[in-house]
Order: C-alpha cells, then sequence, then structure tokens
C-alpha cells in the first residue's frame, strides 16, 4: 500500500497552528476522494502532534470547497478542509480552513519534451498553463521548462489553479494565445476549460500521472456538438424546471438572472432546492409539464452525468442560450454575470 508520505505533501505546521488558534479539541477533516485512503495515515501522523485532539473524517462525497456539509461543519470546533482552494463564488463558515495537498510529482524531461513537441505540432508559441490544485508545485517549474525552449508563457505561473466552473483569468488570454497548457488527469478539467473558450484555441493537457501528454481538441468539439443539440432541443420550452443547489452551489446572480429572462419571455417555471442532483432525483421531481431541466447548482452535472436524459438537461448558460437567442456557447454562465 502506498505511503501518504511518499506521494504528497501537507504543512503540517500550519494545521497545528490552526488547530492552536481555535483551540479546537473536535476537528472534522475533509479530503476529496481520491484521497481518502490516505485518512488513516494522516490522523496517524497528526495525532502524534495534536493528541488531545478528536479527529472525525467526513465520509461524503467531497468534489470542491463549493460545498462544505454545513449541517456537519457546525458540530465541530475546527474544519481542515484538505486538498482544495477556497471557492471564490462562496465563503464558507469561519471554522473552516483550507489546507494545501500538493502531489510530490514533477514532470520529467521526457515528458516535457512530449510536451514540446505537441505544442510545435500544433504551431503554438503562446501560451497560458493552468493546473489542478494538486499539481500547482509543478505549474511553474513546467512554465520555465516552456520559456527555455522560447515558448512565451503569459499567465501568472504563481496563481494558475482551476476549478470545474472557474477557471482564473484563463478568458483574459484567449485572443493573446495559440494554446493552453492543463497540468491534470482525467478529462474533467480540460473540458471545462475547452467548453468555456468554446473549442477555439487548442487545449493540450500534461498528466503527470500517466506521464502522457494529450490534446483534447477532438474531445471538445465532440461535446459542444453534444451540447449544442440539447439547446436545440430546448428551443420551443415553456415550463421550465430550475433545479437549485446549496452552500456555494446557490448562486443568487446565476438563478436571477435565468429568472428575470423566464419572466420577460412570459415562460413558466418552477424551483426546487437539493444538495444532491442525479438521474433519481430528476424521475423524482419529473412531470409530463417540464419540456427542460436547468442545472444551476454544479453545471457540470447536465455535460458529465445527466446528457443522456430525455428531456434537455442544461447548463446555466445553455438555458441563457436558448432564452436570449444566443449563437455563441456559453459555459459555464453568461461572463457579464461574473
Amino acid at each position: 500500500m502506498s505511503r501518504l508520505s511518499d506521494f504528497y505533501e501537507y504543512d503540517l505546521s500550519k494545521v497545528i497552528k490552526f488547530v492552536n488558534e481555535f483551540k479546537a479539541k473536535k476537528v472534522l477533516i475533509q479530503i476529496p476522494d481520491g484521497f481518502k485512503h490516505y485518512v488513516v495515515e494522516l490522523i496517524n501522523e497528526l495525532s502524534t502532534y495534536l493528541n488531545d485532539v478528536h479527529f472525525v473524517v467526513d465520509a461524503n462525497p467531497i468534489y470542491g470547497s463549493c460545498i462544505l456539509n454545513n449541517y456537519l461543519v457546525k458540530d465541530y470546533d475546527l474544519v481542515l478542509h484538505f486538498g482544495h482552494e477556497p471557492y471564490p463564488y462562496y465563503r464558507g463558515p469561519d471554522n473552516v480552513v483550507f489546507i494545501d495537498f500538493l502531489s510530490k510529482l514533477r514532470p520529467t524531461n521526457e515528458l516535457v519534451s512530449e510536451l514540446v513537441s505537441s505544442l510545435n505540432s500544433l504551431g503554438c508559441r503562446k501560451v497560458s498553463v493552468y493546473t489542478v490544485h494538486q499539481h500547482k508545485k509543478s505549474t511553474e517549474v513546467i512554465g520555465r521548462y516552456l520559456m527555455s525552449y522560447g515558448f512565451e508563457v503569459l499567465n501568472n505561473l504563481s496563481n494558475a489553479t482551476i476549478m470545474g466552473c472557474w477557471f482564473n483569468d484563463a478568458l483574459r488570454y484567449l485572443d493573446l494565445i495559440d494554446c493552453y497548457v492543463v497540468v491534470s488527469s482525467g478529462l474533467f478539467h480540460p473540458l471545462g476549460l475547452g467548453l468555456l473558450t468554446t473549442g477555439r484555441k487548442h487545449i493540450v493537457q500534461l498528466d503527470l500521472y500517466r506521464g502522457e501528454v494529450r490534446v483534447v481538441d477532438d474531445e471538445v468539439s465532440k461535446y459542444l456538438r453534444i451540447r449544442y443539440s440539447k439547446v436545440m432541443e430546448a428551443l420551443d420550452s415553456r415550463v421550465w424546471c430550475l433545479i437549485h443547489g446549496v452552500e456555494g452551489q446557490y448562486r443568487e446572480f446565476v438563478r436571477d438572472s435565468i429568472i428575470k429572462t423566464l419572466r420577460s419571455r412570459g415562460l413558466r417555471y418552477y424551483e426546487y432546492r437539493t444538495h444532491i442532483v442525479n438521474e433519481e432525483v430528476l424521475r423524482n421531481i419529473d412531470t409530463v409539464e417540464f419540456n427542460v431541466y436547468v442545472i444551476t447548482s454544479c453545471p457540470r452535472i447536465p455535460i458529465d452525468d445527466l446528457s443522456h436524459y430525455e428531456k434537455p438537461v442544461l447548463t446555466p448558460g445553455e438555458a441563457l442560450m436558448v432564452l436570449k437567442g444566443l449563437r455563441d456557447y456559453v459555459f459555464p454562465w453568461s461572463h457579464n454575470l461574473i
């Protein structure tokens, strides 16, 4: 079994400082699902230095810092939330602190050479480099490598983390670069950036876990075709079902914009609130009256989880496309709302 210290690092002194500042005796640990198998080792290490503290692990899915499970948080003196940045659209309870949980993997010379070859084959000279939280120590390393090969890196590499529905300053460079480089595993983050930029720039993924470089342009194009088809299906919808989330996934600015537009069009709508959105929830509330669903909680749910549903399930941006007659794809919501 792999050891935590072999692959990941966190600042133990920062944890001890927070525990002392909060005079915490009951501490809740939140950590992303992919890292939960390290929790026993983590608690054992923390308990060595904090033996009078009672640690409890939040076993709920931890997908991001937008949902902090406030109903649990209120029962603890301190919540240590590992592995995510604070969510820009939401300030959680004051007893939640964020602790970096960072990969020790660094790009090899061979992997950087593969990245350079891929960028050259695409004709890319100006790039922006973004990363997920656990790889943010590698971003500046990769940027320096690229600059040493003659590439121009435009964005701030010390602040280059992106999330599933928040992409930092990526749009600022859309018309200035040839390509985005995303340091991550899986399609989730590079696809999100590709949808945000509507496939206008190449998206190249550098996967430190697999040791691979991947151009995801074809996947972005495929998903854009699927999403445009959902928008087309919803064009004649008269009765709308809006499903809002909780905590950081309840964004009034998004809700209000959609409702204002629905009212101006004279369309009927019904609103639901839930902390879970999946096919079972959708089928439980479905009625023959509803023509279309809009998930305002997590904009990735319609794309990743509910694309197969027989009625169109839209993101907020797609809903505004339908309601305002916008031709250009919008993700995750209208940029002028941010």
